[in-house]
């Protein structure tokens, strides 16, 4: 049966109407411009897109002119109703199959040839089976469904037909757990293949291919109702798998920029961003487009971008592929050189999500899903189906990579950890500080950037915290502790922490000061790291300040050097740290009588445990060193005749001194703290006032220059209305000379 032929059937075989009761009717519109070829219908009723779907198949189950009729069909379903209410009208068809099909002499058995009926139901069941085959999915997961189709192949065995049964058996559809419950695992995965979980030593082809399955394992779970609840309305509301690939998408750009920011020099950090464009390519290579946009988008963010010093230092090789990169993420053209070179690549291949997502909202913001007579608007359809196609082709494909899961647990932990635009761009100011007025004062977002992606920054939630940083310290000591006794040295810390940003030093993990690094300890830091990003109660109040005793950093230990402002102070809770230390600190935040209580009653001082015996001996030493450094100045200043004397009182201030110098500097830090604010306070304003005497300036010369056009033209309208008005008057003149030569 041609195309032809299917479409004189529907024309002329409404006879079979009137088994379902109704009248001979139009129930379909023809497209005259067909989206996909072949796909000549642009509208019907719900019934009418039934049989022309089980028209598609002859009685060997192939389809007539290898029609795309059957595939959009079982593939945009859903959007128009259920699959249990397909099935029910395929077991209707099947029960409720017109006799007047059949010649009046028909005996209607199984075995015969020529009975219509029989063969009717033939391809009813091979319509079926096409979709078991094609969209196994659907019959795993939908309970409802798979029940229905125990139904039918009960009415299936009662005519005593064995082989139509054996067609629309559901019994070995493949199991789909793993999009259901996101924490099944595909168990035919190898992990036996080593590989580092160390950054400086994970070669880019390695991160790239262990990001190409991070992103395939979260990608796949997407189904045809998340893209139709997305599409429908527009928000992130009960769609937690597409919540969770965004989140990837946007921790992934940040980790980038995290782990270019972390590095001191500006060539540390050229060869990070030289390492990232490597892995950029591999993903080309992988045609991994959604992790190549993320990636892309973090180098080309503002916050690297500024860095003049750094880019300094990237060779011209490097500079070009990103260029490239860039351009071929562009947004320019609807993304048309993304698409080109999505529709040329063959086998695997990962879709950018955005860029799709808002095909489907476009396609059903402008189009009814139905029309006139209420039919189906399966034009519509058609057009949804390309991109849900292309969305969905992940559900049967396998990466061309074998992955390591102590890495893949690593890389979860690692863009686990939540930063926000401005603090990220405020480390970017820090490393590199603005040479000229012409740096932008917040972060702006990259060209290659999908609106979708980067207005959503929704932190993990404690459940996926707790198992990704379960999982992570697990594969740190499955591959580091070689000695199993359940510990992690300084050494072998330091390698693992490269991985993490900012991370804090050895003995802040190391909460009992045993020189060892357990589980426990890690895992505690980690939960304690993400919920910064969770909690509020994180958030220092910090400002500049003024130490004149020894003061040690809380997130270092580092003692705070200079003579004024040497570092920062919690309004809120007290605690001190370096300046370059301050967005790296976690601990939390607590009122300044909260914390003294908790302290004394662990016998801690300023919040440090007395036990923390390493500070401790800090202090103390420094404590000594100024001491001394004040009695040699007094030494320094007395006569050699009275050394003696002086030495008894020195000794006697001494000991006062250790009652009353705490006191006695405090007081005076205090003052000098107020002057130096007044100070700190009036250079601000001095500069505010310059800033603002140069942009008068420069507006001033905008007005003046306006001023000036304005004058310009308002000649040029003089020159032109006088111009007009002689050329009218001429004309006047000359039609007044050809009526008195007339007369």
């Amino acid at each position: 049966m041609s195309n032809g032929d299917m479409k004189k059937e529907h024309a002329n075989g409404d006879a079979t109407n009137s088994w379902h009761g109704k009248a001979a009717i139009a129930d379909y519109m023809e497209d005259d411009k067909p989206v996909i070829p072949g796909l000549v219908y642009k509208a019907a009723s719900v019934d009418k897109l039934v049989t022309i779907c089980i028209d598609c198949f002859d009685e060997n189950g192939d389809v007539v002119d290898k029609s795309p009729f059957p595939r959009v069909f079982f593939l945009m379903h859903k959007w128009f109703l259920t699959s249990e209410e397909l099935a029910v009208r395929f077991l209707d068809l099947y029960k409720t199959c017109p006799a007047v099909l059949c010649k009046s002499s028909c005996t209607h058995r199984i075995d015969d040839a020529d009975c219509k009926r029989h063969q009717y139901r033939c391809r009813i069941c091979q319509t079926v089976r096409y979709w078991i085959s094609h969209f196994p999915v659907h019959f795993d997961l939908d309970k409802s469904l798979a029940s229905v189709m125990w139904n039918l192949q009960k009415h299936i065995q009662e005519d005593g037909c064995t082989k139509l049964k054996n067609m629309v058996d559901i019994s070995n559809v493949p199991s789909y757990d793993w999009i259901r419950h996101i924490s099944v695992r595909n168990s035919s995965i190898r992990r036996n293949r080593k590989v580092s979980l160390v950054f400086n030593h994970l070669e880019p082809n390695e991160l790239a291919d262990h990001l190409t399955f991070l992103e395939y394992k979260i990608f796949r779970r997407l189904t045809f109702s998340d893209f139709k609840s997305y599409a429908s309305y527009t928000q992130l509301k009960d769609n937690p798998k597409l919540e969770r690939s965004i989140a990837l998408f946007n921790g992934l750009s940040q980790w980038i920029q995290c782990m270019v920011l972390s590095r001191t020099t500006p060539k540390q950090r050229a060869e990070v961003v030289t390492k990232f464009v490597d892995v950029a390519r591999r993903l080309r290579q992988l045609q991994n487009f959604n992790t190549l946009m993320a990636v892309v988008g973090g180098l080309t963010h503002s916050a690297l971008a500024r860095l003049g010093k750094t880019n300094g230092y990237l060779s011209s090789d490097i500079q070009k592929t990103l260029s490239e990169m860039t351009e071929l993420l562009s947004s320019g053209g609807n993304f048309c050189n993304y698409r080109k070179a999505l529709q040329e690549g063959k086998g695997f291949k990962i879709p950018i999500l955005g860029v799709h997502l808002k095909d489907l909202i476009t396609i059903h913001t402008a189009f009814p899903d139905r029309l006139e007579s209420d039919m189906i608007n399966f034009r519509k359809m058609s057009q949804l189906s390309m991109t849900i196609e292309e969305l969905t082709q992940l559900h049967n494909a396998t990466p061309p990579i074998e992955a390591n899961m102590d890495l893949v647990n690593m890389l979860k932990a690692s863009l686990d950890l939540h930063y926000t635009e401005d603090e990220i761009y405020e480390l970017s100011i820090a490393r590199e500080p603005r040479t000229s007025t012409s740096s932008p004062p917040t972060p702006t977002k990259p060209g290659v950037f999908a609106d979708w992606a980067s207005g959503v920054n929704t932190p993990p939630d404690t459940e996926t915290i707790n198992k990704h940083v379960h999982a992570m310290v697990e594969a740190v000591f499955k591959n580091y502790d070689h000695d199993r006794d359940g510990f992690i040295s300084q050494e072998e810390f330091e390698a693992i922490a490269g991985n993490f940003p900012f991370m804090d030093s050895f003995c802040v993990l190391d909460a009992d000061k045993d020189g060892m690094i357990s589980k426990s300890e890690m895992k505690t830091y980690f939960i304690r790291a993400n919920y910064h990003a969770l909690r509020s109660s994180f958030k220092h109040d910090f400002h500049e300040h003024t130490y004149f005793k020894p003061t040690f950093c809380v997130h270092c230990t580092g003692l705070l050097w200079g003579l004024i402002k040497q570092g920062v102070k919690c309004k809120t809770c007290g605690i001190n740290s370096h300046k370059h230390c301050k967005d790296l600190v976690v601990m939390e935040c607590r009122s300044k009588s909260t914390s003294c209580t908790h302290g004394q009653s662990n016998g801690s001082v300023d919040g440090i445990p007395a036990k923390d015996v390493t500070l401790d001996t800090k202090r103390k030493m420094s404590i000594r060193q100024k001491k001394t450094h004040v009695n040699q100045q007094a030494t320094q200043t007395e006569g050699s005749e009275n050394q003696d004397e002086n030495k008894k009182e020195q000794r006697h201030g001494n000991a006062i001194a250790e009652v009353e110098d705490e006191d006695d500097i405090e007081n005076y830090g205090e003052s000098y703290e107020e002057e130096v604010d007044l100070k700190e306070r009036l250079v601000r304003t001095e500069q505010a006032r310059d800033l603002l005497s140069t942009e008068n300036e420069r507006l001033q010369k905008q007005l003046r220059a306006a001023e000036e056009k304005i004058n310009t033209l308002q000649n040029h309208i003089s020159t032109i209305r006088q111009h007009t008005i002689t050329f009218i008057l001429e004309q006047m003149d000359t039609l007044h000379l050809q009526k008195d030569s007339e007369v």
